[in-house]
């Protein structure tokens, strides 16, 4: 049995689809397309059911990815039961997804969510809103699991006399006309076709155009024509307006509202975190505790990793060994160093890294999942909307550029949420150009170096330079590369609540084991690359100048001088590439002390190497999310020419800059 959740976004569809799967689901992306794709299984009475996760959408038009891929679902797979979960605090709102669903499928099953909160607002007549639609209707509160076995139940045992929306007359003859001249072709559906051929829908044109219906689309388009010389409109806002006519008195018959004028909670919370002047401000705010809260809870589980595998330098001189240097000293005694050496200081060294990322990308995904779930982050998307709009992007788009001061990984994988194909392909090429942790860790130790009395100024100037470069190429890039109107943003405010602990658990998880999987893997093999490039040719000093990577370095030095670069820059950087903090090891390898590296390197060169490390090529994990989430070669090789070009460009311009004005030497 295969059952479909479907619902606006913001209802707890995935709390619900969390409650009837538990463990036993799976998350990917839908074939083709980036969106996620949800599936899990639930047994009842014996009987395996697969229930499948559609995306939130609000209506079934043709606009979005998510709407596109919902309907053509339940279209083509044929779902036993599709349920749809309503958010019973918005109630009205949330009843125009139903009529549209009621239009496509005969079998639904509405979850009036939220109920308990829903009471404080209406007292809904659930028995009366089952007998006008003709199919089953159960109260829910998702996050106490409450009615969740009576909505499976429901669904594989529930009768089905649904009672199907109508039009009024002139427009009904008209689709019945389109009905029965479709049954000809047995496309099956009718009269949804019916309905979508009159609305002029363009992803149904074309499917129809395939099995050669030329007769019926142009009998559509005379009835279209026909429909609006009446009614005085576009035939999509006279069928909108006939749908939420539908809504408004459904909502009127079954929901009484109570307690009128009454001023709630979420109201007096909005008043202050939603307020037009001081909720910028405050989200600010909210976002620095955050990434402090994960940066402070995250270290001591990255310093552990460290140490376990790493080991650690002791004030004496002495050292304690960890696994990779235990791990090597324990190969080499039956198997050539050279490979001991590739396995661990490659690998193993590889792995290391992979793992050392995690505790802030679980704790990034965990925060991001509780002022989402919470309500919270649909006010940011308002208020950012306006902002946003300038360099191309909706409200939504601030919440993936500010992650990426996290970590790009996370940050990319967020840009899911935008619904549009343009928008969520320009966030991310702005995201890598945002100064991630790693980098913002490389940028804290040098300026501690080269800028001890000004540090916190050049951080911010780094910074700075950072969001103003995102700004100016976010609204260069809209003018010309990714043109395109920002769609029209609409989004219900839920009521705030508190977010369970299992199922922010369940959200943090998903995203980490997506990390692990796919980035983990490639981050493995690319150290194995980097191992190599500074190992070979046999004999010589690891990393060193006579070593391929050392050749490199010193190949691109006369190049390096026009932006102030040593080979011991360069070199580092090369190891940048495998993973931001790197550059730290790098220069603690090829410089025996802190003073040694202060010697090599003026403050103008040090700046100017700052300003190559805020842009250039992103790190191998965030190279491979964006292919992950693009599934587009060309795509990443963009994103590497596009860091590097903004590197060059900065890091010359500032290190000739300061060289004529005599600054810095």
């Amino acid at each position: 049995m295969l059952i479909a959740l479907a619902g606006n976004p913001n209802t707890g569809k995935s709390t619900i689809f969390n409650a009837l799967t538990g463990s036993h689901q799976h998350v990917g992306n839908w074939p083709g397309v980036t969106v996620e794709k949800k599936e899990g299984f639930t047994e009842y009475k014996g009987k395996r059911i697969k229930i499948v996760d559609l995306p939130g959408t609000y209506s079934l038009t043709a606009y979005s990815l998510e709407e596109l891929i919902a309907r053509n679902f339940i279209l083509e797979e044929k779902p036993d039961v599709v349920i749809d979960i309503i958010d019973s605090t918005n109630l009205e709102r949330n009843l125009y997804l139903l009529t549209e669903l009621m239009e496509l499928t005969d079998r639904i099953v509405v979850a009036l969510n939220m109920f308990d909160e829903a009471k404080k607002k209406y007292r809904i007549d659930v028995e009366k809103m089952k007998k006008i639609l003709g199919i089953p209707v159960v109260p829910t509160v998702a996050i106490r699991n409450e009615g969740i076995d009576e909505l499976l139940k429901e669904a594989v045992e529930g009768n089905f006399p649904i009672k199907k929306p109508s039009y009024p007359e002139d427009v009904e003859k008209r689709i019945k006309t389109l009905e029965s001249m479709l049954k000809k072709y047995k496309v099956g559906h009718e009269r949804w076709y019916a309905i979508k051929l009159l609305e002029n829908d363009g992803d149904v044109m074309k499917k129809l155009q395939r099995i050669g219906v030329k007769d019926i689309i142009h009998q559509a388009e005379h009835f279209r024509h026909e429909i609006e010389d009446v009614y005085g409109d576009d035939i999509e806002t006279v069928m909108a307006s006939f749908r939420y006519s539908f809504s408004h008195g459904l909502f009127h018959e079954i929901a009484e509202p109570i307690n009128v004028g009454g001023v709630t909670i979420t109201d007096m919370v909005d008043h202050v975190v939603a307020h037009k002047i001081f909720g910028i401000p405050i989200f600010l705010v909210v976002m620095y505790l955050a990434f402090n809260f994960v940066f402070e809870i995250a270290m001591p589980f990255q310093d552990a990793i460290d140490l376990l595998f790493n080991g650690k330098e002791l004030a004496n001189g002495g050292k304690i060994n960890g696994l990779i240097d235990l791990s090597y000293n324990w190969m080499t005694g039956f198997m050539p160093s050279w490979l001991s050496s590739f396995i661990n200081y490659g690998l193993l060294r590889g792995l290391a890294a992979v793992l050392s990322f995690l505790p802030i990308i679980m704790l990034l995904f965990l925060i991001l999942s509780f002022l989402e779930d919470s309500g919270y982050l649909a006010r940011v998307a308002f208020l950012m909307d306006r902002i946003m709009r300038r360099i191309g992007l909706e409200g939504r788009g601030i919440i993936s550029l500010m992650l990426g001061l996290g970590c790009n990984v996370p940050a990319i994988m967020s840009t899911r949420a935008l619904r549009n194909e343009r928008e969520r392909k320009l966030s991310i090429a702005l995201n890598p150009l945002i100064p991630c942790g790693a980098r913002i860790q490389v940028f804290a130790f040098l300026t501690s170096l080269f800028f001890a009395r000004n540090q916190a100024t050049v951080l911010w100037s780094l910074l700075l330079i950072s969001f103003a470069t995102v700004a100016f190429l976010g609204y260069i890039y809209k003018k010309t590369i990714f043109k395109g109107e920002v769609e029209p943003f609409v989004m219900e405010l839920p009521p705030y609540r508190l977010p369970t602990l299992k199922g922010i658990s369940i959200h943090m998880w998903e995203k980490s084991e997506g990390f692990l999987k796919k980035a983990g893997t490639i981050i493995i093999g690319a150290a194995g690359v980097i191992w190599l490039l500074a190992a070979l040719p046999w004999g010589v000093e690891y990393g060193s100048e006579s070593s391929y990577i050392g050749q490199i370095a010193q190949f691109l030095s006369p190049v390096g001088h026009l932006f102030g670069l040593t080979p011991q820059a360069i070199i580092s950087l090369f190891f940048g590439f495998f993973a931001k903090e790197v550059v730290i090891e790098s220069f603690t390898v090829l410089f025996k002390s802190k003073g040694a590296l202060m010697a090599s390197m003026t403050q103008l060169q040090a700046f100017s190497f700052l300003l190559f490390l805020l842009f250039y090529t992103p790190c191998v994990a965030t190279l491979a999310t964006v292919y992950r989430e693009t599934r587009s070669k060309r795509f990443v090789v963009f994103v590497i020419l596009e860091g590097l070009t903004l590197a060059l460009l900065f890091s010359f311009l500032a290190y000739q800059i300061g060289t004529l004005l005599g600054v810095g030497g």
